[in-house]
């Protein structure tokens, strides 16, 4: 039984490869095609660079914990720590969207390329040869200038750079966390220009992160600025009291014992000078607890990798795509005339 199986699996080996050496011109043939294809797909392919930058955002967990924020919750109760700026606004996810935003994306197109009043928006479109198919399309038909230094941009400028945000967003951009369980993020910018994408990566990252930590610290900057404002004018206050207290002390040296008019004078002006005083360290044991929790919410980006050039690219060599040719070739061109051939036609 064996014998005959094998004896089975051999000649129908031998029928295929008699087979095949018919069609050798063919397969040869189509060989050769792949590999001239494989050559034009090299010749044609589009060279892109990846830009890549990674970064840890350490941010604040919680409210009531322990050190310095459950200190500052325990004096002024959680209703007025949120007032201060404690709750969170942001959380590290959120950062992943926000440096796909459009706005952001528009502000980083729209900064220099070279120093000149070419942008970003500028280098991208021609990169793609987009300006080109723009200046010969009938419902575009001008030439279209995204310069940085201007102040506005026309209507159609603006639907043309949307264009552009949309195709980054689809295809040339990604944000990603290569680990869920660490606050480590990954963003990776993809083009045709190899400056271009080092440039589009780090300042589309510092944008990200001041936008980032503004919203986180808006709101408890403001509350600052405006104990701030009032302990300033509660010190120029108690300062003028303690002026006016001390003036009347002084007349007081020369009263009249039948008038008490001064003296009344005194004791108010003093009385002012202790509780001006006293509301004045109030506001500064605030303005200092507002302080130290700013420091707390503050988020630190800490920048981990740059892209740094020469930027990886998708770069394939002549014989890479010479090799790959041949081989798709060769194994296409095998697959055909095995799938094709028909036992009874076979060469016995």
């Amino acid at each position: 039984m064996s014998k005959s199986l094998s004896s089975l699996l051999l000649t129908t080996l031998k029928t295929y490869l008699a087979y095949l050496r018919t069609k050798i011109v063919l397969i040869l043939g189509v060989t050769t095609l792949g590999a001239l294809l494989g050559l034009t797909y090299v010749s044609i392919k589009p060279i892109k660079y990846t830009a890549r930058s990674s970064f840890v955002v350490e941010d604040s967990k919680s409210l009531g914990g322990s050190g310095l924020m459950g200190a500052i919750s325990g004096q002024l109760g959680p209703e007025l720590l949120g007032a201060l700026g404690g709750s969170n606004l942001l959380s590290g996810e959120n950062i992943i969207e926000l440096a796909k935003s459009r706005s952001l994306l528009r502000k980083t197109f729209l900064t220099s390329y070279d120093g000149s009043s070419v942008s970003l928006a500028d280098r991208y479109a021609s990169s793609l040869k987009l300006k080109e198919d723009w200046l010969d399309s009938r419902k575009v038909g001008v030439k279209v200038d995204f310069s940085w230094t201007k102040k506005k941009y026309s209507r159609l400028e603006d639907s043309l750079l949307n264009t552009l945000i949309d195709r980054v967003i689809k295809k040339d951009i990604e944000v990603f966390k290569p680990d869920r369980r660490l606050s480590l993020f990954e963003v990776n910018i993809t083009m045709r220009d190899e400056q271009l994408a080092s440039l589009f990566c780090k300042r589309l990252l510092s944008m990200t992160s001041d936008l980032y930590i503004n919203a986180k610290t808006k709101r408890i900057k403001g509350n600052i600025s405006r104990l701030q404002h009032l302990a300033d004018s509660l010190q120029r206050y108690a300062n003028q009291r303690v002026r006016t207290t001390a003036q009347s002390n002084f007349k007081m040296l020369d009263l009249n014992p039948q008038y008490y008019e001064q003296e009344v004078e005194s004791t108010i002006n003093t009385r002012e000078e202790s509780l001006s005083g006293m509301i004045y360290a109030e506001v500064l044991k605030n303005l200092e607890i507002s302080k130290a929790s700013l420091l707390q919410e503050t988020p630190t980006i800490q920048l981990v990798d740059t892209p740094e050039t020469p930027l990886p690219s998708n770069l394939i060599e002549w014989y890479e795509g010479l090799i790959y040719g041949l081989l798709g070739g060769l194994f296409a061109s095998i697959f055909l005339f095995v799938f094709l051939f028909e036992p009874k036609s076979g060469i016995e």
